[in-house]
């Protein structure tokens, strides 16, 4: 019965409120969905103090936007005008969280099915591959693993990213095998320093060739000194030439260069050490012929770079009483790793 003393103007007022609440529901819909007619800008329908400008030059903005990505308060469009600003910008996969690929992977986390993301994202592949591959060229390696395994979020399957990970497992074991060639190189250059010889210092492994073995020196000397007596019942010319003979100098062959043998590669691989014992003959001239082999450990493995390199050593011959002698030596060259 009240309701008869209720005048127009409430009924009225009644059908405003209704279609103030109908309206501000469909908005907050609209928004929420990101379907509406027209995409909304970064700020509508954000709280105060929210705001993230998406496009920016600089690198605070940068800053700004990669942790705007994150924020569950960014909407579908948000995020879709974001990925639109890194295309533009050429942030097609870098920097991380904060690419077109990102952003639209935000989008299909939120929408499986959301047409837009879906086509953005097959437009990047051919720019972000081709990024990817300048990466692996370039041995970012990490890099290009990372941005590959981004757009395999999108299609796992991808021939591209097939084509991509070869590329980067054969780029990994080129870069290996340069590395292992300098670690090479440097074994070898410790290996020449360590062995290096002069005849002042016959102390080192490769000196001892330099120093005849004591068998061989003492004849040289005793075969030196009973001359002039034995001669002296001899022809009479003879004394003669004995009695200039102490003039001569007898003395070892001195090594003039002696070049460290190549580590083989087997070895330097397995990283193993070892020592190889050789016997050669330095000739009247200086040089080394009938190399070979006495003992080694282990067995066989360094035995040719030991005798390629003695095979290049050059000396001054031994000499007996001024003339030019051959000798035969006997030494022992080791190879050692340098300690990494």
């Amino acid at each position: 019965m009240a309701s008869k003393h209720k005048g127009p103007g409430f009924w009225v007022a009644l059908g405003a409120v209704a279609a103030i609440a109908a309206f501000s529901a469909y908005f907050i819909l609209w928004r929420d969905t990101g379907t509406g007619p027209t995409s909304p800008k970064p700020e509508a329908g954000r709280p105060a103090g929210a705001a993230a400008t998406p496009a920016v030059a600089t690198a605070a903005g940068a800053a700004a936007v990669s942790e705007a990505s994150q924020r569950t308060d960014l909407t579908i469009a948000d995020l879709l005008h974001n990925a639109g600003s890194a295309v533009n910008e050429r942030r097609y996969i870098d920097p991380p969280d904060n690419s077109a690929v990102d952003f639209y992977l935000l989008v299909l986390g939120r929408d499986a099915n959301n047409a837009a993301a879906q086509e953005g994202l097959r437009e990047l592949f051919p720019l972000a591959a081709g990024e990817i591959e300048q990466k692996i060229n370039a041995g970012q390696l990490d890099e290009g693993r990372r941005a590959i395994d981004l757009l395999a979020k999108f299609d796992s399957n991808n021939y591209t990213l097939t084509i991509l990970r070869n590329k980067l497992d054969l780029k990994k074991r080129q870069m290996d095998r340069e590395q292992e060639k300098r670690d090479q190189e440097k074994a070898l250059a410790a290996n020449a320093t360590k062995n290096a010889t002069t005849p002042a210092t016959p102390a080192t492994p490769v000196a001892t060739p330099i120093a005849p073995a004591t068998t061989e020196a003492k004849p040289a000397v005793a075969e030196a000194t009973p001359k002039p007596a034995a001669t002296s019942t001899a022809a009479p010319t003879k004394p003669a030439a004995t009695a200039a003979a102490p003039s001569g100098e007898t003395r070892a062959a001195v090594a003039t260069s002696q070049s460290a043998p190549r580590y083989p590669p087997d070895a330097f691989r397995s990283r193993q050490e070892g020592w190889v014992e050789v016997a050669f003959t330095v000739a009247a001239d200086g040089s080394v012929k009938d190399g070979s082999v006495v003992n080694a450990n282990p067995p066989r493995l360094f035995n040719t770079a030991a005798l390629r390199a003695i095979a290049e050593w050059k000396f001054q011959p031994r000499l007996e009483n001024g003339q030019p002698a051959e000798q035969q030596v006997r030494t022992r060259i080791e190879f050692k790793l340098p300690d990494r």
